[in-house]
């Protein structure tokens, strides 16, 4: 059964948090090939309004570019260079298994309004943004561009359902394998899946494809304020295991907890791919502007 993100008493993102996010842009560290021209400059050399650079001309290069003027003084044959406008796509992969329903308020929230206020940057950046909830069911928003957009998406995040099983390295190598589209993939997970999350970054790695994970958990799951006989039950699968929430059990827990970040941050630093942690009582705004500057995946 699945578990919609609750309702809330406001909109998913408030309206100076909005105003704030456009003063932004998602970072890239390599240009990327688009399918139109849009507002973001690649070190491609192309055919726009900026100039780049002269080189030698060639037999066979348009004579268009070439600087006459500069032919007029010096007698040598350069061609102009510039600087190309090209769109980015913006790939938001959100993790929307059945894990993602658990704490207060519940760890989809939170992916959800970190996913919306990236995907709203890149809006207002012109730039192409396709999203896709990955869990029991796929839930997939049409690639859309332009800020007259935002309505469609803030409302898709809204509407994203928790249910069914992790199957993060699947469900990356699915959305690489269909979509062309070159870009930023942004895959936000508590990363709790049985087969390993290691995978699943590598996949994020395809050709033009430059990966960035943020790691959700809940203060529940760090923190457990439990004690006495138990019986835990893994919301996915349905497998219990009883416990006595000793002090000492409850400690290997968090050291548990903390090796397993720490492995999340070590993989994806060893790969190149940002990464950043926040849990689900976090502000958005102190994730966003804050730890997503310091790694380099929004400026």
């Amino acid at each position: 059964m699945s578990t919609p993100i609750p309702e809330m008493r406001g909109p998913l993102l408030d309206a100076a948090f909005l105003r704030r996010l456009e003063r932004l842009a998602i970072a890239v560290r390599r240009a990327q090939a688009g399918r139109a021209k849009g507002e973001r400059q690649s070190r491609r050399k192309g055919g726009s309004v900026e100039f780049a650079d002269y080189r030698d001309y060639v037999q066979g290069d348009d004579l268009r570019h070439l600087d006459w003027s500069l032919y007029a003084r010096l007698d040598e044959t350069y061609i102009k260079l510039f600087h190309e406008q090209e769109e980015l796509t913006i790939h938001l992969i959100v993790d929307t298994s059945r894990s993602m329903a658990f704490g207060n308020p519940p760890k989809l929230l939170t992916a959800a309004q970190i996913a919306a206020a990236l995907g709203y940057i890149a809006l207002c950046s012109y730039d192409r943004v396709a999203i896709e909830g990955v869990g029991g069911v796929t839930q997939r928003l049409a690639p859309c561009r332009g800020k007259a957009s935002a309505r469609r998406l803030l409302a898709f995040m809204n509407d994203l359902e928790a249910d069914g099983e992790t199957h993060l390295e699947a469900a990356l190598r699915s959305y690489v394998l269909r979509t062309r589209a070159r870009g930023v993939a942004v895959l936000v997970s508590d990363l709790f899946d049985e087969a390993g999350f290691e995978a699943a970054v590598k996949r994020m790695q395809a050709p033009g494809m430059q990966g960035c994970v943020v790691h959700v958990l809940a203060r529940e799951e760090l923190e457990p304020d439990v004690s006495g006989d138990l019986r835990l039950l893994d919301s996915e699968t349905g497998a219990h295991t009883d416990i006595s929430a000793s002090p000492a059990l409850l400690a290997r827990y968090r050291r548990n907890v903390q090796a397993f970040r720490d492995n999340a941050r070590a993989t994806c630093v060893a790969r190149g791919v940002p990464y950043v942690f926040a849990t689900n009582d976090a502000p958005v705004d102190r994730v966003v502007l804050d730890a997503m500057r310091r790694a380099g995946i929004v400026r």
